[in-house]
């Protein structure tokens, strides 16, 4: 049968490469398993997909088109429910495969980011990660659980040493984080980010709590006050020229708490755009 007149609606735009030539590779990871808040992140990287298909390819921002990318969506993983430990094993054996690859992870939640910096960080020892969320994610355990969306930065941080996460955004954190960051994490508002060097092979995850939620209000944690996304993009577009980025994520979305897939467009718009940023 012909393919000329079809396509996979549940794929990222210009996704026509396969894993050979490809150099962004998608990954969706549908899993909310630790979610304490709003559940319903494991349904995201379908409805990103899907909201996707509203945006352009160009941007306006820096004059360049995904479609001049070699692109694939590789698909979801696939999770075992009620089972954390077993699904951020096979995210990591999983993610081994996209080595060489520029890996852009659409989760779920944000305990999903550990497996993956944990890959990347074997490719990349001097490996610093940034993070835009509106929580710092440092607690040691929460309701008697290590690893969990709150937990997520300490245990990455634990594998990655002191001064190599960079924290910007946060603005919803007890005193026990503050405390701990003050000694482990490096906080920035986006403000002074531009004025930070950060050298060497960055990885960036974005909790789109980060944002205000008049903007995205499908999030399983939402934080008053927040970036804007045009304060976002020209931010990326500005460190573009100071950092060698080697993939990002994209977690946190709620689809099912997200008025007019609001959240999930703005996601989308994300992906795109900090794509265009970094891969060149």
């Amino acid at each position: 049968m012909s393919e000329l007149y079809v396509e996979n609606p549940l794929e990222f735009w210009c996704n026509n490469y396969g894993m050979s030539s490809a150099d962004v590779v998608f990954l969706g990871v549908p899993f909310d398993g630790t979610s304490t808040g709003r559940v319903g992140s494991r349904e995201a990287p379908n409805e990103i997909r899907k909201m996707s298909y509203n945006l352009e390819t160009f941007s306006k921002y820096n004059k360049r088109d995904l479609s001049k990318l070699k692109m694939l969506d590789y698909g979801n993983l696939i999770v075992v429910p009620g089972d954390t430990d077993k699904t951020l094993d096979r995210l990591e054996k999983t993610v081994k495969e996209l080595k060489e690859k520029f890996p852009v992870v659409i989760g779920g939640e944000h305990i999903i980011t550990l497996p993956v910096v944990k890959m990347m960080l074997k490719q990349h020892p001097n490996l610093k990660v940034i993070q835009f969320d509106a929580h710092m994610d440092l607690k040691d355990e929460y309701i008697e659980n290590n690893y969990s969306h709150v937990t997520v930065m300490r245990r990455i941080s634990e594998i990655i040493g002191d001064g190599r996460i960079i924290q910007v955004g946060t603005r919803s954190f007890d005193p026990e984080e503050k405390e701990y960051a003050k000694k482990h994490t490096i906080t920035k508002t986006p403000a002074n980010l531009l004025d930070y060097a950060v050298k060497g092979p960055v990885y960036i995850t974005v909790d789109m709590d980060v944002f205000d939620p008049a903007i995205a209000p499908g999030v399983s944690t939402p934080a008053p006050g927040g970036m804007s996304f045009t304060e976002y993009v020209e931010l990326i577009n500005k460190l573009s020229e100071k950092l060698e980025v080697v993939g990002f994520d994209v977690v946190e979305t709620c689809p099912p708490h997200d008025d007019a897939s609001m959240t999930s467009l703005l996601a989308a718009e994300v992906v795109k755009e900090t794509i265009l940023a970094f891969r060149k």
